[in-house]
């Protein structure tokens, strides 16, 4: 059985991270032992499916998604660490809707310059900022 599109984002990111394209970059989030946390995702994965990465290293990290054309970085950091406050809320009620991907949440981020606060689904208030895409010398998918 082949690799899923995920562990094939995966390991290009891994890849690019460590001597590719990416290999230079300063990533935004560190966590408290100094390491970078990363999560991958596609586009199209529900972003529940991603908060639940998130909750698993900690609750903050890089996240990179995978678009058709093109690959997007995000900060989840802390709520404490949001300076300024962030422009939206999206948690308890406020939440995105079951049926929200990533991708959609990204494009919302993005157009959020303090960020926006996320659900606690990931185990403690954060904040998800700084939605851009960045260069990538991963295959398209």
């Amino acid at each position: 059985m082949g690799d899923s599109l995920l562990d094939i984002f995966r390991r290009e990111v891994n890849r690019d991270l460590a001597y590719g394209a990416l290999a230079d970059m300063d990533l935004p989030v560190t966590s408290d032992d100094g390491g970078c946390p990363v999560v991958v995702a596609l586009d199209h994965e529900r972003l529940s499916v991603v908060l639940g990465r998130l909750r698993a290293v900690g609750g903050f990290a890089n996240l990179f998604v995978r678009g058709e054309d093109c690959v997007r970085l995000a900060s989840v950091i802390g709520a404490e660490c949001a300076i300024p406050d962030p422009d939206d809320n999206m948690t308890g009620d406020d939440g995105p809707g079951a049926d929200a991907t990533v991708g959609m949440f990204l494009d919302y981020v993005a157009r959020r310059p303090n960020g926006v606060m996320l659900s606690e689904a990931i185990g403690r208030p954060a904040c998800a900022r700084d939605a851009h895409t960045v260069e990538f010398a991963g295959s398209p998918l």
